[in-house]
């Protein structure tokens, strides 16, 4: 499966392939300002240019059962997934490349995974991030969450405090040697992966009160 798209006045052919975890998470580790992910994502889409992975997007489970079900309550978490990790490598340079390859990805998602009818994401303030490619796929905004402690290790990499199902005391993460962190609270948003019809169901069971642009 994958989809196509000519960019720019060169020609460049740019191609979306599903890719395994295990590429997708070599290429965030080497690229992405985290360093790292620590979920099982799946699935995870490829952008490619000439045979070459110069993007990635992941989806996953979030490490929180709260933020799944946050959206549409207890009964309908399973419904919903996280956009884990979005990254395009900076030379591709092209207008309007990253709303092309999330909405791409969404859309592939819809397809290879019709049980899910929504995909949060969030944007870091801390690391410059306010949410804005989200808002160019119109995706719907539902506030920011609270300040956070986040551990970083020694490598630089950032570990959610919440790791396998586990919450990370700072205790055990000074046997790791993590230094916690103090995140600022994250932009929040959402997008619903369904019909005109289908949605206004799912949008009558919203748990979460969505505002305008920050």
């Amino acid at each position: 499966m994958f989809r196509t798209e000519h960019f720019g006045n060169n020609g460049l052919c740019m191609k979306i392939r599903i890719i395994s975890a295990k590429l997708a998470k070599k290429y965030i580790h080497k690229y992405h300002y985290s360093h790292g992910s620590h979920h099982s994502p799946s699935p995870c889409y490829g952008l490619v240019d000439n045979k070459h992975l110069v993007g990635v997007c992941m989806f996953a489970i979030p490490c929180s059962e709260r933020v799944r079900s946050k959206i549409f309550g207890e009964e309908y978490k399973s419904t919903v997934l996280e956009l884990h990790r979005l990254h395009i490598l900076d030379k591709m340079g092209m207008c309007n490349i990253e709303s092309w390859f999330i909405s791409q990805c969404l859309h592939a998602l819809r397809i290879d995974r019709p049980d899910i009818k929504c995909v949060v994401a969030f944007s870091d303030p801390s690391a410059g991030h306010k949410g804005i490619i989200y808002q160019a796929t119109n995706a719907y905004y539902y506030g920011r969450s609270g300040k956070s402690t986040f551990y970083m290790d020694r490598d630089g990499r950032l570990h959610h405090p919440r790791q396998c199902g586990i919450n990370i005391t700072k205790e055990i993460a000074k046997t790791k040697g993590w230094i916690p962190t103090i995140r600022d609270g994250k932009y929040r948003y959402f997008w619903l992966l369904c019909g005109k019809v289908e949605r206004k169901y799912w949008i009558s069971r919203l748990k979460v009160d969505t505002y305008f642009y920050p």
